[in-house]
């Protein structure tokens, strides 16, 4: 069912923080006209399957009570069978036409048509019989108006009170009960009618303030499915922007071979991984923001700036310095970034870190991995740290490995870290591939591990590899 009719509309169930629906308190309508009309549809899509099974319920009394007739008033039963029969060719056909378009748009008038038809029914056969017994059937009557039928209270009463209002006349008419007789049937009349008219006006009022939270509970949901759907646009742009920031293509550096992969645990990461070639000289980082999100997008931007600015000019070390009081001067409370700078010229390798994972290095020659800690204070807090470099030559068919550490400290469904020891011997077991077939087993065994769990972490890798002498 569609709810934004209008403005007027959409605004009223925007309110939320009401406490009660707003209806009229006497007639039970809601303002504005809007929302009243849609609860009208609302209350006929709730009843109309009820009011059907209780129509046969009334037929099936109908056809049992026809065979009591003839002790009740065996000297008119025929008469009194030939108006259940009519009473139940009509509750039938009212059914039927509950399953058309004009039935079911004009179901509160049906029903009340119903409630009018079987008390003017009820009252014939107290004429016929010429006495007061069956005036209990009035009651039901009633019961059955105010209740059963799921008549709105201003219907269920306008027809009750008419068909009392009836039979007080025809009684009195006719006489067909002494008085104190006629006087007890009208005191239960009433009474029974005065208690069915509070019965439906707080189930009336009970259906109308489910179908209000209803509302604005649907209200809400379709605003926030419309914020959802925004943001995920803006973060869709943001991660295509966050993407192009990355390098395009892989270095090409004279004897080595590299590789580079990411995997954000969100739209937007906060991982990042760059490099720059100048004067002979491979100068490349890695980082990884705290979080992932929008604002570790925006730590990463930063990083990606100076960097592009800085980073080939500069001692590794000075850069780390350069960069974390840049970052610290933006403001942003509790995001920092663990980075490693590394340069590489004629085969001699500096690194230096800032609370990133030890690189890993697999000697070729030994068969062996050799961790170099990258320890140090991420980048964007105040203190000014003395962050140090570590220098290595890599020799032929050496590879290099560095990573965030999202990868280590990945969990399982089961709530186990994969672990720091893991990623070496894995890494041992493949050092012997280039980088980019590294890399992808890498990937193989992040899916393994997770066997379905939501990543927890951003992940990425930089490898790269000194390209084995070639013998004649």
């Amino acid at each position: 069912m569609e709810i934004h009719q209008n403005n007027s509309s959409d605004d009223l169930f925007e309110e939320s923080e009401r406490n009660r629906p707003p209806l009229h308190p006497f007639t039970l309508s809601f303002f504005p006209d809007a929302v009243n009309r849609l609860f009208e549809n609302y209350a006929t899509d709730q009843s109309v399957g009820f009011a059907r099974l209780t129509l046969a319920l009334a037929i099936f009394l109908y056809f049992l009570f026809a065979f009591l007739d003839p002790l009740i008033s065996p000297d008119v039963a025929g008469e009194i069978t030939l108006i259940r029969v009519a009473s139940v060719v009509f509750f039938s056909a009212v059914i039927l036409m509950t399953y058309t378009a004009w039935g079911i748009k004009n179901f509160q008038f049906l029903m009340n048509v119903v409630v009018l038809f079987a008390g003017a029914g009820i009252i014939t056969m107290i004429l016929i019989s010429g006495s007061s017994v069956y005036y209990a059937a009035l009651i039901l009557a009633v019961i059955y108006a105010h209740s059963l039928l799921r008549l709105r209270f201003i219907y269920a009463s306008f027809s009750t009170w008419i068909v009392i209002l009836f039979y007080l006349f025809t009684a009195s008419w006719f006489q067909i009960a002494p008085f104190e007789i006629y006087l007890n049937n009208l005191f239960f009349l009433f009474s029974a009618n005065v208690m069915g008219m509070f019965a439906s006006y707080w189930l009336e009022y009970y259906m109308r303030a489910v179908f209000w939270k209803e509302q604005i509970l649907r209200d809400k949901t379709q605003t926030l499915k419309r914020e959802d759907l925004r943001k995920s646009q803006e973060l869709e742009q943001a991660r295509k922007i966050q993407l192009a920031m990355l390098p395009q293509a892989l270095p090409q550096y004279p004897g080595y071979l590299f590789s580079f992969s990411m995997n954000p645990a969100s739209e937007v990461g906060g991982d990042y991984y760059d490099y720059q070639i100048n004067d002979g000289q491979l100068t490349f980082g890695i980082g990884d923001a705290t979080g992932h999100g929008l604002q570790a997008s925006v730590i990463v931007t930063a990083i990606k700036l100076v960097f592009s600015e800085h980073a080939r000019k500069m001692d590794i070390v000075d850069f780390l310095k350069r960069a974390s009081n840049s970052i610290s001067l933006m403001g942003i409370k509790n995001v920092y970034l663990a980075f490693a700078i590394g340069r590489l010229r004629n085969h001699t390798l500096e690194l230096a870190g800032a609370g990133i994972p030890s690189a890993l290095i697999y000697r070729c020659y030994t068969k062996s991995v050799e961790q170099f800690p990258l320890k140090g204070l991420p980048l964007g807090s105040k203190t000014m740290f003395p962050y140090k470099k570590e220098r290595t030559i890599l020799h032929p068919g050496d590879i290099v490995l560095l990573m965030t550490d999202g990868f280590p400290e990945l969990m399982n469904g089961n709530g186990v870290m994969f672990g720091y020891q893991n990623v070496i011997e894995i890494f041992r077991e493949l050092a012997d591939l280039n980088p980019k077939e590294l890399l992808e087993q890498m990937q193989h065994n992040i899916y393994d591990w997770l066997q379905g769990a939501e990543q927890n972490d951003d992940i990425t890798f930089f490898a790269f590899k000194r390209m084995p002498v070639v013998s004649d």
